[in-house]
């Protein structure tokens, strides 16, 4: 298949590159565009205010996949390469490997699963790919390095199985558990679920004595997603996740509900 890749972690993160290898290495047809740099919870922003650059450049010696960096968005990224770069539409676009799972209403802030989103625009079938970590995230690179190499070859399992051509207004949501390949129980599909945060905005002082502000926050349970079995709940028990979305937010039940009332409104000025 024609895969286009696509991150919002920057064109030389290690699971972008995990993950255009072991898909070029199963015979697929690889082109990669991705963010020059970080982009994490740019969520579908696109570039307004300044020109876009496109880069050719090298993420190892594969003959034959093209890989270009953008100075934009990963929405901008996606965009790019289905009007202007590729001769013709991908058979699939990938998004990801992600640092990080993008769960619940993560998904909001995610720039990772609104690039699928907006390939699912273009009428592209789209996956958005997600790795979990717990404290290896910090401490342990090469652990890390190959929890993005077992689930890359998780993802192209996965779609090698999956009949793409059903992608059609909605994407897959794929998050994999920060246990080792051997530890994972199995494979869930399911809701999406709820994330919330004891957040805070921290003030701190800068050595000009000008006042900031730093984001925090820990994840905090939800009975919710233990209720509705939600990729959250599963995500945390060590099964692979996977979750249908729309990029449509259109809520029918409301909508055929008060559809009469509120176009019978009669609005002065």
């Amino acid at each position: 298949m024609r895969l286009l890749i696509t991150n919002d972690d920057g064109i030389y993160a290690t699971g972008i590159i995990s993950l255009a290898k072991r898909c070029y290495d199963a015979g697929h047809e690889v082109t990669v565009i991705a963010p020059d740099r970080e982009r994490s919870a740019c969520a579908h922003s696109m570039t307004m205010d300044f020109p876009l650059s496109l880069k050719a450049v090298e993420i190892g010696d594969y003959e034959g996949m093209s890989a270009y960096s953008l100075n934009g968005t990963p929405a901008d990224c996606v965009k790019i390469a289905v009007s202007h770069v590729l001769n013709e539409k991908p058979d699939v676009v990938l998004s990801g490997i992600n640092n990080g799972s993008n769960l619940g209403s993560d998904i909001v802030y995610s720039g990772t699963v609104n690039a699928a989103l907006e390939a699912c625009m273009l009428g592209c079938p789209a996956i958005a790919v997600s790795q979990a970590f717990g404290t290896e995230r910090i401490e342990f690179a090469e652990k890390r390095a190959l929890r993005f190499w077992d689930s890359a070859g998780l993802a192209v399992q996965f779609l090698d199985q999956t009949d793409v051509s059903k992608l059609n207004g909605f994407i897959y949501n794929i998050n994999f558990p920060s246990a080792p390949v051997n530890e994972i129980k199995g494979i869930k599909m399911c809701v999406q679920g709820i994330c919330d945060y004891d957040e805070a905005f921290e003030k701190r002082i800068d050595p000009f004595g000008r006042e900031y502000y730093w984001v925090s926050g820990a994840l905090q349970h939800n009975p919710f997603n233990d209720e509705q079995q939600t990729d959250v709940k599963w995500l945390r028990e060590n099964y692979v996740t996977v979750t249908p979305l729309r990029w449509n937010q259109t809520e029918n039940e409301v909508l055929e509900r008060e559809k009469c009332k509120i176009d019978s409104m009669k609005l002065h000025s």
